[in-house]
């Protein structure tokens, strides 16, 4: 490391001021230096990194376009950066209907500040107190901290200053010369300061009243920082001119200025107003893209701002006497100190965390959105150790006598909602998950298809262990994770995170007493939701276990010994385009067609099978019908699936369907299929339910579901001594009220922790 950091001093301009470390790799919100010495980031590249270091999906992107194109100017058009332009008016705030690409967010101020000026034809900017907009002459000019400004006057004129979150000041200085005012959403160099909502109301208004354009400067709060994908979005703001970059393309070098109707329809925006070289190139391009990608599919804004919930209240809750005042936004935050920050900053670099000033007195932490909760609330421990707080953990809010204790099982099932995990995105969760099953006492790692497995023997796959198999994902939509009145709310509180976590407290239980006779593994598999998971297909081979508890909700006190099965049926009707008044059948009228004749077999199949039972019934439903034509073609797809009940002949079924649509020339696509399977109320694991519901003051139900589970895909493997079970009312998954009683879900490990006892005590488990 020397060697490198001797270089560096030897050669660079020295206008930085460096921490003695020399960072050579990155992964997530992690950072390692040239000794191997690991350090939790919470500076993110300046908030550059928001998706986290290492990402393969940005070295993928680059890659690729690196043996297409590397640059190409804005003389010619590329496919790449039309993609990008679509895709940046698509998720910037409503009214922004331009972009100008750049490669900084420097460049992108003094862009915004030369469109400004041309469009309204004014030379005056109004800029704030505390504010930082970039360091080159025209942003410096904006930029407030005078040490930056003075070495370089004179800079550009008709530039004043106003206090931030004053709205009076604002209108004194916004006159009929104002071209522009620029403001930060939150004042981050400056010391992390937030807006107040009718500020930035009465500040749009102003604006626009008096003929000056609103330049928003969300180069650092961008892109999730805030916990929405804008910080405009907490307000409803449609500035006219928007200033990104930083996190816009994954760490690539990438600016962008995005221009509003008030600036488009000026008419000035002429050809050879602006340009940049690198501007727009199809290597930032493809980077920023990918990058939008993971913003969207791991849902970062909304995990920013659930883990943003937990920590500011954990900070809120330090009493000392050189802490002045924490505030902040999403994961920009700011801790404000009675004395110098930097002694504090060099001291958290000593102990593996790398953090930032706000100012003199600021600390600064802005980690990646990818970080876990374990990583962030380890930083949070050395933050605390550093500046000397003394933590106290409260079990009970004294605040709220109603409110119930939070036992450390509580809190795993309450920390588990808080990690987004959508199927095919449970990698948080499933790492979150081994780290808190080892500190529990079991041995716990994450599987090659990205399976939290945990166990209570090191080896468990060269015996007959009982299985207990729940999954991770959960369907999208952000639920605030609180607890009221005994009542945990949140996404996946039912499906499927609340039985997940009793398994996990349960066997943890079990282990805790000793090693049991026979091993106990608990899977949180991935993909469930998906018609084709590969997590308990992952499994299913590896394991011959000796009874199986699949973890879906049943409530504390039901138990589920059978699932329908699955199909879906995918179709496409092609047809040459004719006039509406014709004799000709359209493609709409042949797929209505072919769901009707599903629709009465379906209803002849249940009168000849099912009786009254919902269980034993075929049924089919039309998830989406849709139709395109192009002048040339009349197009209309369609998806119906199936819930197929215990007997139906599947292969009898396929070829109805495709005859049907054969007849009238339909592409049929069948997959997603799923057997039905049924245990039943006699096996061994079953009895062990219905001893321990029992013996714990619960009267015991047994339950025939119609939707599908894990146990379809091992059941016809693993065998009949198999149930599922978990606490949480089964109707309230998938919706917006997603909730499990406290007291249900405790109940629940109490049930499982005797069910464990009694299966691994048995020697040989025989049906």
């Amino acid at each position: 490391m020397s060697t490198i950091i001797d270089v560096e001093n030897t050669y660079t301009s020295g206008v930085y001021g460096k921490r003695p470390v020399a960072i050579v790799r990155g992964k997530g919100a992690l950072l390692w230096d040239a000794e191997g010495r690991e350090y939790i980031d919470c500076a993110a590249g300046h908030g550059v990194a928001n998706i986290g270091h290492g990402r393969p999906e940005i070295a993928a992107a680059l890659a690729a376009q690196a043996q297409r194109l590397i640059t190409c100017p804005e003389i010619v058009y590329n496919d790449v950066r039309a993609q990008l332009l679509q895709r940046l008016i698509e998720i910037t705030p409503e009214g922004l209907t331009h972009a100008f690409l750049c490669n900084s967010g420097t460049e992108a101020v003094e862009g915004a500040l030369k469109f400004a000026r041309l469009a309204t034809g004014r030379t005056g900017i109004v800029a704030t107190l505390r504010g930082f907009h970039g360091r080159s002459m025209g942003a410096l000019s904006t930029t407030w901290e005078k040490s930056y400004r003075e070495p370089f006057a004179p800079l550009i004129p008709d530039v004043k200053h106003i206090r931030y979150n004053d709205l009076a000041a604002a209108e004194a200085a916004i006159t009929e010369q104002t071209a522009a005012i620029i403001i930060e959403l939150v004042q981050a160099e400056g010391g992390v300061h937030v807006p107040q909502a009718d500020y930035l109301a009465g500040l749009a208004a102003l604006c626009r009243e008096r003929g000056a354009l609103l330049i928003v400067d969300e180069i650092q709060t961008g892109f999730g920082r805030t916990g929405a994908l804008f910080a405009c979005n907490h307000y409803n703001l449609q500035p006219d001119i928007l200033c990104l970059a930083k996190s816009l393309a994954g760490g690539v070098p990438m600016g962008a200025i995005c221009l509003g109707q008030r600036v488009m329809e000026s008419g000035r925006i002429t050809k050879g107003a602006h340009g940049s070289t690198f501007g727009g190139n199809p290597l930032a391009c493809a980077a920023s893209l990918a990058t939008i990608d993971i913003f969207e599919r791991e849902q970062l804004a909304p995990r920013a701002a659930a883990l943003s919930t937990q920590v500011f209240e954990r900070l809120r809750s330090w009493r000392s006497p050189l802490i002045r005042e924490v505030r902040g936004q999403g994961l920009l935050i700011g801790i404000e100190l009675t004395k110098r920050v930097q002694p504090y900053l060099e001291a958290l670099c000593e102990r593996g965390v790398l953090a930032l000033p706000a100012g003199p007195t600021v600390l600064r932490l802005l980690p990646p959105l990818v970080i876990s909760e374990e990583q962030i609330n380890r930083a949070l421990d050395i933050v605390a150790d550093v500046l000397g707080i003394q933590e106290t953990v409260e079990t009970t809010q004294i605040d709220n006598p109603e409110s119930e204790s939070i036992t450390p099982e509580v809190a795993l099932l309450q920390s588990m909602l808080t990690i987004s995990s959508l199927s095919g995105q449970e990698h948080s969760l499933a790492h979150y998950l081994a780290e808190q099953a080892r500190s529990m006492g079991l041995h716990a790692s994450v599987d090659e298809v990205g399976n939290f497995v945990a166990s209570t023997h090191e080896d468990s796959t060269n015996t007959q262990p009982v299985v207990l198999l729940g999954h991770m994902d959960t369907v999208p939509g952000n639920i605030p994770v609180r607890i009221e009145n005994g009542i945990l709310h949140g996404r996946g509180a039912v499906d499927a995170k609340g039985p997940l976590a009793a398994f996990i407290c349960a066997t943890a239980r079990l282990a805790q007493h000793g090693l049991p006779e026979r091993p106990v593994v608990v899977v949180g598999a991935v993909e469930e939701e998906a018609a084709t998971s590969k997590g308990a297909r992952g499994v299913v081979n590896r394991y011959q276990p000796s009874a199986c508890i699949i973890g879906e909700p049943s409530s504390s006190e039901g138990v589920t010994i059978g699932y329908k099965g699955r199909l879906l049926v995918e179709g496409c009707v092609s047809l040459p385009s004719s006039h509406s008044a014709g004799p000709e059948r359209s493609s709409n009228e042949i797929a209505a067609h072919f769901w009707e004749q599903v629709r009465q077999h379906a209803a002849t199949w249940n009168a000849e099978h099912a009786g009254n039972s919902a269980f034993a019934s075929l049924q089919p439903s039309l998830r989406s019908i849709n139709s395109t034509q192009d002048g040339m073609e009349n197009q209309t797809h369609f998806l119906i699936g199936y819930r197929l009940p215990p007997g139906i002949e599947i292969a009898e079924l396929r070829h109805q369907l495709q005859a049907w649509a054969y007849a009238d020339e339909i592409t049929l696509t069948i997959y997603g299929e799923e057997q039905p399977f049924q245990s039943n109320r006699s096996t061994p694991v079953a009895r062990a339910f219905m001893k321990a519901i029992r013996g714990t003051g619960g009267k015991v139900t047994f339950k025939n579901k119609t939707g599908t589970s894990d146990m379809n895909v091992v059941g016809p493997v693993w065998g009949e001594n198999i149930v599922a079970y978990g606490p949480g009312d089964s109707r309230l998954d998938h919706t917006p009220e997603e909730q499990i009683s406290v007291a249900e879900y405790t109940h629940a490990i109490e049930v499982l922790e005797v069910v464990l006892s009694e299966l691994t005590a048995q020697r040989e488990i025989t049906l």
